[in-house]
């Protein structure tokens, strides 16, 4: 099948009968497919990442990163001694109450919540 445009060339536009598509399906491919295809190619991983950081909260989320800017990770805090690990605990929970005070004194909001009200 040919279709001409104006003054231009005729476009050749395959059909089912064609030969050289034969096999092809004409279904667009399903959500299995395309998710096997992003597993397959690596994307997985990038996909499962984003959705674990997308559940976190704000707190978990600034406790990864300080633990991170700590050069550690949850499995590291669980394989230390209980007082190594109270030690890093207690260090968390001070960078997070430093944030919050300044966060406040800049006069940011959403940091942490304010139940006094």
């Amino acid at each position: 099948m040919s279709l001409a445009i104006g003054a231009y060339t005729p476009l050749s536009i395959p059909s089912a009968a064609d030969p050289s598509i034969a096999g092809a399906s004409a279904a667009p491919p399903t959500v299995a497919d395309a998710s096997a295809a992003a597993r397959n190619s690596g994307a997985g991983k990038a996909v499962s990442d984003f959705l674990d950081y997308a559940k976190e909260t704000p707190a978990q989320r600034m406790r990864d990163a300080i633990l991170k800017s700590m050069g550690l990770s949850e499995d590291d805090l669980k394989n230390m001694s209980p007082e190594k690990r109270k030690a890093v605990e207690e260090t968390i929970r001070q960078r997070i109450k430093e944030a919050a005070e300044e966060a406040a004194k800049k006069g940011k909001t959403g940091l942490v919540a304010d139940v006094t009200a």
